[in-house]
């Protein structure tokens, strides 16, 4: 398997080798490579789609469903579970599937569950099992792109991983928009999700009409190479993976709670509460965009740390904002320092050789879904026993903690003074 990625891997473009398009091997056209990409991009900007959706409609889910605070939560764990066992299955199950049917298969999923949220769900659990189909799909969308540039990109990993995720970026700025127009016209969060399925199913028939290929000799992921990729530096595999648990717990606790933590302390509409998360995405976006410069010149490591903290300000500002105005400040300087973060993190796969680079990624992928079952999940209980603002500073303890392990991030991944 010399020059291959095997496990976790699925190689999406066609031809032989594919990598970025400025080391592309002969047998990729630019055609073909454009093709490709353009499928890759349209992927990465549903999933930033699908994730962002739920904090904007909270709030009517549950006053509609008659769903206490307390469980609030519970949604995004059904989500984040099936995130959780889809990245499980990809690694251990699924060799033997065409790479091109499967991400197909997994956007048909993900329009089946949104559709079943918007039109079936009655209740909490109806809901949940209808987002677990959802989590499912969309992590097969979320990790195979992202998995090639770490196994491929080898010079400029933290630069590519960036680019890609300017397309979840973009998704997650947009649709708080969206969705705050629906609702201040009179829509339905059924309708959204219905919406949403929609977009699923267009972005089916773009990677069935321009099919990606697949890799042969892949193969299901067996304890001997995880052994094997976790020997090859098991002290910054455990701290990636770490890294990752602290900030997407950070992330999604804004990106679920922001909208009903402003409009519980502060009284304002939905469509209102819902332009906090997008300020905080435009904020990501932006910081994002300086961050495709600043990965040639400053090591990834301190980017991390220095973002981290300024985020871990931030969201502490967030908690304890005295009007709805701070909090829109506030969320979006909170975005502006995560801006880097989960690319940067990513990146680090590339610094694990070969087929490594994406078992590795595979590992991030878990272990923020994990952030996500978790994190999110605690601000309602604690919301409803300590109040909001409390439960809220849980994002400042968890960014404030990744930016502190970023430090020794550097240290165990051999990183010069240059990202790589």
């Amino acid at each position: 398997m010399k020059g291959a990625c095997r496990g976790s891997l699925l190689r999406l473009a066609r031809g032989r080798g594919a990598s970025d398009p400025s080391s592309a091997e002969p047998s990729v056209t630019a055609g073909t490579a454009s093709a490709a990409y353009a499928s890759l991009y349209a992927a990465t900007f549903l999933v930033g789609v699908t994730m962002i959706s739920l904090g904007p409609l909270l709030d009517p889910i549950l006053a509609e469903l008659g769903i206490p605070l307390a469980q609030g939560g519970l949604l995004s764990v059904g989500f984040a579970v099936g995130m959780l066992v889809g990245v499980i299955s990809l690694n251990l199950f699924l060799a033997r599937v065409s790479a091109a049917w499967t991400i197909v298969l997994a956007a048909w999923l993900e329009a089946a569950g949104l559709a079943a949220s918007g039109l079936l769900a009655r209740g909490l659990w109806s809901l949940f099992v209808a987002y677990f189909f959802v989590g499912l799909g969309v992590v097969f969308l979320n990790s195979l792109p992202g998995m090639w540039v770490g196994c491929h990109v080898k010079t400029g990993t933290h630069r590519a991983m960036v680019i890609l995720l300017l397309f979840f970026a973009l998704g997650m700025m947009a649709t708080p928009l969206a969705i705050a127009l629906a609702l201040a016209l009179g829509g339905s969060w059924r309708w959204v999700f219905v919406a949403e399925a929609v977009l699923s199913l267009l972005v089916a028939l773009l990677l069935t009409v321009q099919p990606l290929s697949d890799i042969k000799g892949r193969e299901n992921l067996r304890l001997r190479q995880v052994r094997a990729v976790i020997g090859f530096n098991p002290v910054l595999f455990a701290v990636v993976l770490t890294a990752s648990v602290l900030y997407i717990g950070a992330e999604f606790i804004l990106n679920v709670w922001l909208p009903k933590f402003a409009i519980e302390t502060f009284g304002v509409g939905k469509s209102v509460a819902g332009i906090a998360v997008t300020l905080f995405w435009v904020g990501l976006l932006t910081g994002r965009l300086a961050m495709v410069e600043l990965t040639r010149r400053v090591a990834a490591s301190r980017l991390l740390a220095l973002g981290m903290g300024v985020m871990a300000v931030f969201a502490l500002g967030v908690a304890f904002s005295v009007s709805v105005e701070m909090v829109m400040v506030m969320a979006f300087l909170s975005g502006l320092g995560a801006s880097g973060a989960f690319p940067l993190i990513l990146g680090f796969s590339g610094r694990f050789p070969a087929w490594h680079a994406g078992v590795v990624y595979s590992g991030v992928i878990m272990a923020g879904a994990l952030g996500r079952i978790v994190f999110p999940y605690l601000i309602g209980p604690i919301a409803e026993k300590a109040g909001f603002r409390l439960a809220m500073g849980l994002a400042f303890v968890l960014a404030g903690a990744c930016s502190g392990l970023a430090f020794y991030l550097r240290r165990v991944s051999g990183e010069g003074e240059a990202a790589g």
